[in-house]
């Protein structure tokens, strides 16, 4: 697992605690996003096979955890929330500059495996923060996911690209996520 370089405070966990269905409102929407994002990238490569593969792989389990986060917001009673900007994601992909298509495709692959790997992060915090043993069990499933996902990632860009190149990028993106989470405020989301 990818060594984040920043390590999620107990206050966010005690936050998520104590504003549950808002944490989980904007979790849905995480999930329904992150699975997008996926099918954006394989519509983009489509001569990328064994990426467009990985990809179709990961929307569809996304979009599955989209359904059962929405099953546990309806089982409390609680509506989905209207879709907002994410301003970790956003501030992620406006610090990264790409001068051509395939460095875009790095950082796209770099930046979606350390998303994934704050994900795996927080949802296990998340998983042992919780008094209820089936949630907290489902959330230590979906830290999992997010740790199978990373890896695929960062496998896909080794694969597509120089490993000495890879990791010197991947070094750099992750100082710019370390200063992206540290400076986010303490809220009941995901990032």
């Amino acid at each position: 697992m990818l060594r984040l370089r920043y390590d999620t405070p107990p206050a966010w966990a005690a936050t998520v605690m104590e504003h549950l269905d808002a944490f989980l409102q904007d979790h849905a929407s995480n999930e329904r996003k992150v699975s997008h994002s996926a099918m954006t990238l394989a519509a983009q490569h489509p001569d990328r096979e064994d990426l467009v593969e990985a990809m179709i792989s990961i929307a569809k389990e996304e979009l599955e955890h989209f359904e059962q986060v929405f099953r546990l917001l309806q089982s409390r009673g609680v509506p989905l929330a209207h879709d907002a900007p994410d301003p970790y994601m956003g501030r992620l992909f406006k610090s990264v500059k790409t001068p051509d298509a395939d460095a875009y495709l790095l950082d796209r692959l770099l930046l979606f495996g350390i998303v994934e790997a704050r994900g795996c992060e927080r949802f296990s915090l998340v998983g042992e923060a919780l008094d209820d043993a089936a949630l907290s069990a489902f959330y230590r499933e979906l830290a999992a996911s997010e740790a199978r996902h990373h890896a695929t990632y960062l496998t896909l860009a080794r694969r597509y690209f120089a490993r000495d190149r890879t990791d010197a990028r991947l070094d750099t993106l992750l100082d710019l996520e370390a200063e992206v989470a540290a400076a986010m405020p303490i809220a009941p989301r995901l990032h």
